[in-house]
């Protein structure tokens, strides 16, 4: 017996709701298979095609997201392995596509396109029958929690996930009247509006930023009141580089009284998050070297050379702190006018990671040596306008991270309908009323 069942054994069933197999529902709603609500179930090709024709797109699971068919980066093929393929699995527009093997089974989406064209067996299609189902609200139930939960129940294989036809004709679904299926898929569409609105102004903003960023970091760009040519500085002559924790083993790392950066939050981050801070057992006799407030940290070793030296600055004060094993700090000298974040921002920018990357050596794992780091000369401003530049991209950060925070919200906000619209605890048509 599955956890689902179990727990909605142990569910009370309120008035004017029945227990199904599927949790407590309204008495007015029935529970269906998807086999009763479509007219065709079919998958796409089992045979690969030849790639490189011009005629027609052929989608595969890679093309499917949650709630998003992307064509972008979709192949072709000629028309006739398409007319092959077309004629077992006809794909039409409003159809309900469905990821069935691999690591994103169960993304979903409907079908936009006017245009035929052809699936791989890794994505299946579900055609309802549109005089009694809507599909939009079907595909909101598969997306849910609990549909996903239902999918996964259902999949078999240790190395590959897989759904089969058989299974996906089996998957049951809650189905209210159609009117009241439109009026809630219509109101989580409406959330879903209002997300990808959130997404395409935050992949905005951040395209804006780093276009400043790329103005303002060499100089391109000035900002008013700011004159006159910016100075070559040596690395060497700026600060010194200090080394993360050594000789430590797995058993150290989670334990402890101490504390360490992680890199991924070197990696993530622009100014360290003092939050994201790990435990570490480090004794009185170990001669580590502890952060300081005004540090900048680089990754000094990675799998790719693209992620070795990703670099963040220390703006908080945090007491006996240290780095993490992979990674290095460089301390700028006390005499020196240089603002930290100012430079982090710069070594995460285009132009400082290609002087970065030059110096990444190695073949399977990527190093970036201290001796070569401390003989790069950068052209800096003076630090007047160092801090102003590290303001302005500052207070984009800070635009960015409060739109993602908007975000977020606003998807818990929609799980939390979902769970009340396609359960029926909340009801969007009464029932009762003869109007509707």
């Amino acid at each position: 017996m599955s956890k689902h069942k179990l727990a909605i054994d142990n569910i009370q069933v309120p008035e004017g709701y029945q227990k199904t197999e599927v949790g407590v529902i309204p008495e007015d709603w029935d529970v269906q298979a998807l086999s009763e609500m479509c007219v065709k179930i079919q998958d796409g090709t089992h045979f690969s095609p030849s790639l490189g024709g011009n005629d027609y797109l052929y989608i595969t699971s890679k093309n499917l997201g949650r709630e998003a068919l992307k064509i972008s980066n979709a192949e072709r093929i000629d028309a006739i392995q398409h007319r092959a393929i077309y004629s077992r699995c006809d794909v039409r527009k409003g159809d309900l596509l469905l990821t069935k093997d691999g690591v994103n089974t169960g993304d979903a989406a409907l079908n936009h396109l006017n245009e035929e064209f052809s699936l791989l067996s890794s994505v299946a299609f579900l055609r309802f029958n549109t005089k009694k189902y809507d599909p939009s609200y079907f595909l909101q139930q598969i997306l849910s929690s609990d549909g996903q939960n239902r999918i996964k129940e259902l999949m078999s294989g240790n190395a590959i996930t897989r759904l089969t036809l058989e299974k996906i004709r089996r998957i049951q679904f809650s189905v209210p009247p159609l009117k009241e299926q439109r009026a809630i898929a219509q109101t989580l569409s409406d959330v879903d509006g209002l997300i990808a609105a959130l997404d395409k102004l935050i992949a905005k903003k951040r395209n804006i930023k780093t276009a400043t960023m790329q103005e303002l970091l060499i100089g391109k760009k000035r900002l008013p009141g700011f004159h006159g040519e910016w100075e070559m500085k040596l690395l060497g002559e700026m600060g010194v580089t200090y080394g993360g924790l050594n000789g430590k083993t797995k058993a150290d790392f989670g334990t402890g009284s101490s504390q360490y950066i992680p890199f991924l939050n070197i990696i993530n981050n622009v100014v360290v998050d003092p939050d994201d801070i790990k435990t570490v057992k480090v004794s009185i006799s170990e001669n580590q070297n502890k952060v300081k407030m005004g540090d900048l940290f680089f990754k000094g070793s990675s799998e790719t050379p693209e992620k070795v030296g990703m670099c963040a600055v220390l703006l908080t004060t945090i007491n006996h702190v240290y780095l993490n094993s992979f990674c290095f700090g460089f301390r700028l000298h006390d005499d020196l006018e240089a603002d930290g974040l100012f430079l982090a921002y710069f070594f995460r920018s285009n132009e400082g990671r290609k002087l970065l990357y030059t110096l990444a050596q190695g073949t399977t794992r990527y190093n970036l040596s201290k001796t070569n780091f401390m003989k790069l000369k950068l052209k800096i401003p003076t630090p007047q306008e160092q801090r102003a530049i590290a303001t302005i991209l500052s207070d984009m950060d800070a635009e960015i991270a409060a739109l993602e925070k908007r975000r977020a919200k606003t998807k818990a906000m929609k799980q939390g309908m979902m769970q009340e619209l396609l359960t029926g605890k909340t009801r969007l048509i009464n029932p009762n009323n003869p109007c509707n």
